[in-house]
């Protein structure tokens, strides 16, 4: 994870986010033409539900490079996850 992440939103630590993209429910690529660069939420082990953007590197391997809780409603709108209303 690039170390400005935890600095830009101190609520989610670099293993709160590597719990939540460990545990991807739904991720989709984030931009055209940018296959390697994806869009996700997952949960950390606080049960959070947490927005990620992670990148693919070389050698399989993946880095974080935004994580915030909670997710952004068009994020949630956009990985189908639909907010019921009581």
């Amino acid at each position: 994870m690039l170390d400005r992440v935890p600095k830009r939103h101190p609520d989610v630590s670099k293993k709160d986010a590597a719990d939540a993209w460990n545990n991807c429910i739904r991720c989709m690529p984030a931009f055209q033409g940018d296959p390697d660069r994806y869009l996700a939420i997952g949960a950390d082990n606080k049960g959070r539900l947490i927005e990620l953007v992670v990148v693919r590197k070389e050698g399989g391997l993946w880095l974080v490079i935004h994580a915030q809780t909670p997710p952004q409603e068009s994020i949630r709108k956009a990985l189908g996850f639909n907010r019921r209303k009581s």
